[in-house]
């Protein structure tokens, strides 16, 4: 019978849809959680995956799409085995007097076959050797799929606003997260038996839960970059001048970054009195999304055994840099060695009156300096931000700006950003007195 025929057809494709979809979905999980490492190479189905991996790590790719496909699985699944067995038990005659047994059977049989191939066999692909080919090959089906379902997607964005709306549970959670952290905090100076650093340590960490990359990173402004364009000459110098190990290569900016490179060789390179290649001596960039967790993100770099890594934004540009170190400041504090400069550090040079670097985070600023984040739309964090923005540019050295409480005297800028200023608590005005 053709409708016998055509109903299995369609539960066929619906099968490999299935599987093709949680292979993508399995894949950014994987790469999300460090076991595989990020596309590297530039064609459609990597910046596909590129695409996924900007969102939130508790935002599952494809959730709607996947959703639906099941659905369908189940219930096409459920009517061909009903169809067969109305049809077999019947000597090749349609009859849909069926036994009750049939459709729990049937259903149990489809929800079976939907979990192998939407998740188990996706889960065998994803950890095998022919992962390229297998995503190359479902690539125009996730295409086809979230073009079907743009307007399930809208619908369920709409609804997933309403509901958060009602109750902000996120922020529950970094409240809640934050006061276990001060408790151990108080612990600790409590206790006489374990060092209070230990303890300091341990808040911290749990603190670093709540950070995201972009809490951590070297804002992109203030990353030194080997300029492909510029002289070896000029780029040695730069290496040797930078106090850094590791440095980007790129093609002007970070955009377009072409690897990172380990001075280290090219100056062992120059001391053997060989030619340097600086392009052979690029490692591919790793990629992390600013939104990733701390945690996240320390996993994958120690999986991908890289020590620097790119961070992208929402719009595949890159924001800035992140190292292991920058992480492990989180944790145990500023680590400085004998060679470097003590930028962050706040000087308080009389009463009401202090020396304050460009780069200090606001959140590490003295009780008498803190400024009111509430409407820090841009999400700045270091104090030379909060100065630029007040004044709606890069301020010149001498100028002064009212800034909330203080009034802040630019000590040194250049033409990027504020390095230098000095910050004065404002006097308030005297009121009126009545007659």
């Amino acid at each position: 019978m053709k409708e016998y025929l055509y109903l299995l057809i369609l539960w066929v494709i619906l099968t490999a849809w299935n599987l093709y979809v949680g292979l993508y979905r399995t894949h950014v999980d994987r790469v999300r959680a460090g076991l595989s490492p990020s596309p590297q190479e530039e064609n459609r189905f990597s910046k596909l995956i590129s695409s996924l991996l900007t969102a939130p790590n508790q935002d599952r790719p494809f959730h709607v799409e996947a959703a639906l496909l099941s659905c369908l699985l189940v219930i096409f699944g459920v009517g061909w085995i009903v169809f067969f067995w109305s049809v077999n038990a019947h000597s090749g005659v349609l009859d849909w007097d069926i036994s009750w047994w049939v459709l729990p059977t049937g259903f149990a049989l489809a929800f079976l076959w939907e979990r192998i191939w939407a998740n188990l066999i996706p889960r065998r692909i994803t950890a095998g050797r022919h992962l390229d080919f297998h995503l190359k090959v479902g690539f125009p089906l996730m295409i086809l799929i979230r073009f079907l379902c743009a307007p399930f997607s809208f619908v369920v964005k709409l609804l997933e606003k309403s509901i958060l709306s009602i109750s902000p549970q996120a922020e529950q959670n970094n409240t809640e997260g934050n006061e276990v952290a001060e408790h151990i905090r108080t612990l600790g100076m409590e206790s006489s038996n374990m060092d209070p650093e230990v303890f300091e340590i341990v808040g911290n960490t749990l603190e670093m839960s709540q950070l995201n990359v972009q809490d951590a990173m070297v804002p992109r402004n203030q990353v030194q970059v080997l300029d492909d364009h510029d002289s070896l000459e000029k780029n040695m110098e730069i290496a040797r001048t930078s106090g850094h190990t590791r440095l980007p290569l790129c093609i002007g900016n970070l955009d377009n970054c072409l690897g990172i490179i380990h001075v280290k060789y090219a100056f062992r390179l120059l001391s053997e009195g060989k030619s340097i290649d600086l392009h052979s001596l690029a490692k591919a960039p790793a990629m992390l999304s600013k939104d990733d967790t701390l945690p996240v993100a320390l996993r994958k770099m120690m999986k991908w055994k890289v020590h620097m890594a790119l961070v992208r934004d929402e719009f595949g540009g890159i924001d800035g840099v992140i190292t292991l170190e920058d992480m492990l400041e989180e944790v145990v504090g500023e680590i400085q060695d004998e060679f470097d400069a003590d930028e962050h550090a706040v000087e308080k040079l009389g009463e009401g009156k202090w020396r304050v670097p460009g780069l200090t985070p606001v959140h590490e600023l003295p009780d008498e300096l803190k400024l009111d984040e509430s409407g820090n739309e841009d999400e700045l964090t270091s104090f030379g931000g909060f100065v630029t923005r007040e004044l709606g540019r890069i301020p010149e050295k001498g100028e002064t700006v009212g800034l909330q409480h203080l009034k802040v005297t630019i000590l040194e800028a250049d033409d990027t950003r504020v390095l230098c200023a000095e910050a004065t608590l404002a006097e308030e005005e005297p009121t009126p007195q009545e007659e």
